[in-house]
């Protein structure tokens, strides 16, 4: 009997890694600035990270696919599926200059692709010893963020385990951060000491990172040469505040968005509340 609830709690666990959780929709693209976004770097490497695939080899099944961008100024991690998204936007809304509506999420990719998450919604900028995340907020709410913070130090572990991704071979490595345990798989064929989202440190590329509850993966679908854009929204569309501010609005959003935004039943004139588990990445 405990086998079997041991195992149905990992199966129940393992279902909410596979969704986006909270309710907020696809941000508006007129509002976080997509028309007045600016090239600031261009990258001459790219690697692309599926976010909880169901199956590696369907983009459908992501959650998102990230892109790490190794410029000459600037390191950035964000979302390929948003910024697809973007440009189909701005080709279409320069092609209907005049059009009275227009959809928020115009060509955009991915498993629940008209739902809000702020690990596909936010991006992140290394520049030097400073981490900066451009934190993109959900329909209904206008006021995007950006905070800065020194570029986290991992105290990783390294093993003697390895395996083969993307036809690189990779060692393990684990550390704890931010209240949650993580297993990464490195290469040093590629001397880039960085990785998905805000993770790096290790002695090569990062090509696979995990939680050890497996709430959140990240692995490597491929490495691209070429000249890629780094793009900057516009600063004035996002204010300036702290991570502990925006990790806390970002948790409540998914945690319970109806209440977070303010939202009024028409009848009663009550907040609504419909509370959601929800497991943020970063712990604390």
């Amino acid at each position: 009997m405990i086998i079997t609830m041991a195992m149905l709690l990992m199966i129940v666990q393992l279902a909410l890694a596979q969704q986006k959780q909270g309710s907020g929709g696809c941000p508006d693209p007129y509002y976080r600035g997509t028309m007045e976004r600016t090239v600031i770097d261009r990258a001459d490497i790219r690697i692309l990270y599926a976010l909880n695939a169901e199956d590696i080899n369907k983009m459908d099944t992501y959650i998102d696919l990230g892109q790490l961008q190794i410029g000459k100024t600037c390191i950035k991690y964000c979302s390929l599926f948003a910024e697809e998204a973007d440009n189909t936007f701005e080709k279409w809304h320069k092609q209907h200059p005049k059009a009275a509506s227009y959809q928020r999420f115009l060509g955009m990719k991915g498993r629940e692709r008209t739902t809000w998450s702020e690990y596909q919604w936010s991006a992140i900028f290394i520049k030097g010893d400073t981490l900066t995340e451009w934190a993109t907020m959900p329909f209904r709410i206008f006021k995007h963020y950006r905070y800065s913070e020194p570029v986290p130090t991992m105290k990783w572990t390294l093993s003697q385990e390895t395996q083969i991704i993307c036809e690189h071979r990779c060692q393990k490595a684990r550390c704890h951060w931010r209240g949650r345990n993580f297993v990464a798989w490195f290469t040093t064929e590629i001397p880039i000491r960085r990785g998905p989202w805000k993770f790096g440190g290790l002695p090569g590329l990062i090509l696979k990172l995990y939680d050890t509850e497996l709430l959140y993966t990240f692995e490597a679908i491929g490495i691209e040469k070429g000249n890629f854009p780094i793009y900057q929204y516009p600063k004035k569309n996002y204010g300036m505040s702290t991570r502990q501010k925006v990790w806390k609005l970002q948790g409540d959003l998914n945690r319970n968005f109806q209440k977070t935004v303010g939202m009024v039943n028409s009848d009663t004139g009550e907040l609504i509340s419909r509370p959601k588990p929800y497991e943020q990445l970063e712990k604390e």
